[in-house]
């Protein structure tokens, strides 16, 4: 279950085929679940083109709670304002791994290695550790996990407990990895789209498109321990790094309304990307989109990041958040927006 499928939505905006990150083009997601007896958890991968391509840098901007200290490759993707690896969202126990992983993909498509062929990887580390065997986690996500969780990439992203969601809760609730996306954006008819991992937030803070559901909800659980928030935004729109820096801190905006991101988040970090290669120093001019054009951008991002955060909580429980019934959503909304 989705959020519109409950006839609910965020903002204004359209969505996109899918309603994911996946509407924009060239960009495959998948999952790897680890299940044993001791840990269940996975890795999430987001590949931000074709991996037939050959080389392709692509312009990077981030945003970070913690000042992002748990994302390899930080320092070239920020000097260089480019990525070229794809990104792996795992467990903090597994990132050692899942970067040697990322390594060899890297050495498999150039065995020079070059910022334009997988230099640095890019891992996101999530804290997931609650429940889970540090050991089962470690000798499961290992450099063949990383090759299996790249090949299952693809259009369709699966929500809710899987890969690095597994183990999320949020809102006291199940939480988990959520997609969204919103398309005809600005002149140029633009998408935006995004993967997130939601974990935290209190249930008294849950809200639908701004409005407060804590007036009808009483809580059975507590809140969910802080986590690691992650959001990973991709955009066809021909943005530079700094422009990019702004589009994922505007991510903030949105996973403060949905009341995800609060004054107990200990960890979050926004990497978005453009599709559109950045120059290779032949001297070849890229189009630089004006300030005017940027809000709608912006607004995607704001509204996209509260209804991927959403998704994620339907799609892990889809009979009831907290103590309300999904199905009374819909009439806690209206009551809401009615006060």
């Amino acid at each position: 279950m989705r959020l519109r499928d409950l006839d609910l939505s965020v903002g204004g905006l359209q969505p996109g085929r899918r309603n994911a990150i996946t509407d924009v083009r060239g960009v495959a997601a998948g999952h790897l679940d680890l299940r044993t007896p001791a840990t269940a958890s996975g890795l999430t991968a987001i590949l931000p083109h074709p991996a037939g391509l050959g080389p392709q840098a692509l312009f990077v901007g981030r945003w970070s709670v913690d000042g992002g200290e748990g994302l390899t490759g930080l320092g070239v993707a920020e000097d260089f304002g480019t990525i070229s690896s794809p990104l792996v969202l795992a467990p903090a126990v597994a990132a050692g791994a899942v970067y040697h992983g990322l390594i060899r993909y890297g050495l498999d498509r150039d065995p020079g290695l070059s910022t334009s062929t997988g230099w640095p990887p890019l891992v996101v580390a999530i804290d997931e550790s609650a429940g889970n065997a540090p050991a089962a986690l470690r000798s499961g996500l290992d450099v063949e996990a990383v090759a299996r969780v790249l090949a299952a990439a693809g259009a369709e992203v699966v929500e809710g407990t899987s890969g690095i969601g597994s183990a999320l809760s949020s809102f006291g609730c199940p939480g988990g990895v959520g997609s969204a996306s919103r398309v005809d954006l600005g002149p140029g008819n633009w998408t935006v789209g995004l993967l997130l991992a939601a974990s935290g937030g209190d249930p008294g803070n849950l809200a639908v498109d701004g409005y407060p559901l804590r007036s009808h909800l009483q809580p059975l659980n507590p809140p969910s321990p802080p986590g690691t928030l992650a959001v990973v935004v991709a955009t066809d729109a021909p943005l530079i790094p700094l422009q990019l820096q702004r589009l994922a801190g505007r991510c903030a905006i949105g996973l403060a309304r949905v009341g995800i991101l609060d004054a107990v988040t200990r960890e979050g970090v926004a990497i978005a990307f453009s599709t559109v290669p950045a120059p290779d120093g032949d001297g070849g001019e890229r189009e630089i989109v004006p300030e005017p054009d940027l809000e709608p951008l912006f607004q995607a991002a704001i509204e996209a990041s509260q209804e991927a955060v959403l998704n994620a909580l339907l799609a892990a429980d889809p009979a009831t958040t907290g103590a309300l019934s999904v199905q009374d959503w819909p009439e806690a909304v209206r009551l809401s927006r009615s006060q």
